[in-house]
């Protein structure tokens, strides 16, 4: 059996897990998303099988799993800059038109029982941040006061509401920073019209990260940062038992958005703590070479 793993072939976590199932005397093939579309072909017929390259075709039941790192087709990447201003029409086709074809292989193999962890219908959570808090709370996990506009007048109004307000993009891609006076000129709340943006309460406390395989969280790290969104700015990472109601919240999270695999991550204050978001992809290669995490072999594990 072969789990096959879609992601760029020198991502540092696909590089990770790869390495796991070697050790675990698991075969594995990368379908590399660093050179698609084009580059690379893909071919889907249901009576001869999957086929990524020009070697033989994979069967679906030859597969045991599917780990999906990062599919890719996304029109922010740099890599598509200089086609988005040549030929914006067709590029948006091309992609399109790949990613059909890769979403009808995983869905496929999705119905013949095959675990992809994550199916790209639950991988799309990561860009419906909004979803996610509301998804939350209705499961009775404590989320932040958040408000998500493109309305100048309710965002002002939430900002006098509350303390301290952080903004960040909806679907992800951007950081978290502080809301300024600067920000809360007419002519910058006017442009709330052009998009929205997510309001939320600041909260002070310590930053956690869960990952969680399989409804087990598998670790847990505490990032130490300077910054209001740690990835702005140097930061440390260390291993950390989390108290138990956090690793609960955090199970019951990736569970109710459908995700075999997530990094959770939490805020936890002097006397209560709050979910932010779970990642279906979270980066994890970092946090087990600086705090001596394992989740790299969990995956592995579980793909296995």
């Amino acid at each position: 059996m072969t789990v096959a793993l879609i992601g760029p072939s020198e991502d540092r976590e696909l590089r990770a897990v790869a390495t796991e199932l070697d050790a675990r005397g698991t075969e594995w093939a990368v379908w590399d998303t660093d050179h698609w579309p084009g580059e690379v072909p893909l071919s889907f017929d249901v009576a001869s099988g999957i086929r990524t390259t020009v070697s033989e075709p994979i069967q679906p039941d030859s597969l045991s799993a599917v780990y999906v790192r990062r599919i890719g087709f996304d029109l922010r990447n740099s890599d598509f800059a200089d086609e988005l201003d040549t030929r914006p029409y067709s590029l948006v086709n091309q992609l399109t038109e790949y990613r059909g074809l890769l979403g009808s292989v995983l869905r496929y193999l999705d119905d013949r029982g095959i675990p992809i962890v994550n199916a790209p219908q639950t991988m799309a959570v990561h860009r419906l941040k909004p979803y996610q808090l509301a998804r939350f709370a209705d499961a009775g996990l404590p989320v932040p006061k958040t408000l998500t506009t493109n309305d100048p007048t309710a965002a002002m109004e939430f900002v006098e509401e509350v303390d301290e307000v952080i903004y960040k993009p909806v679907a992800g891609g951007g950081h978290a920073r502080i809301v300024t006076a600067e920000d809360l000129e007419p002519d910058r709340l006017e442009r709330l019209s052009n998009a929205p943006v997510q309001f939320q309460r600041r909260l002070d406390g310590t930053n956690y990260r869960l990952f969680v395989v399989d409804g087990d969280i598998v670790a847990t790290a505490h990032i130490l940062s300077d910054n209001l969104d740690y990835r702005m700015g140097p930061h440390e990472v260390e291993t950390i038992d989390p108290p138990a109601p956090v690793a609960a919240a955090a199970s019951r999270a990736a569970d109710c958005l459908g995700l075999a695999f997530a990094g959770v991550d939490i805020i936890v204050t002097e006397d209560s703590f709050r979910i932010l978001e779970a990642n279906p992809s979270p980066m994890f290669a970092t946090f087990d070479e600086r705090a001596g995490t394992n989740v790299a072999g969990h995956l592995a594990e579980f793909l296995e």
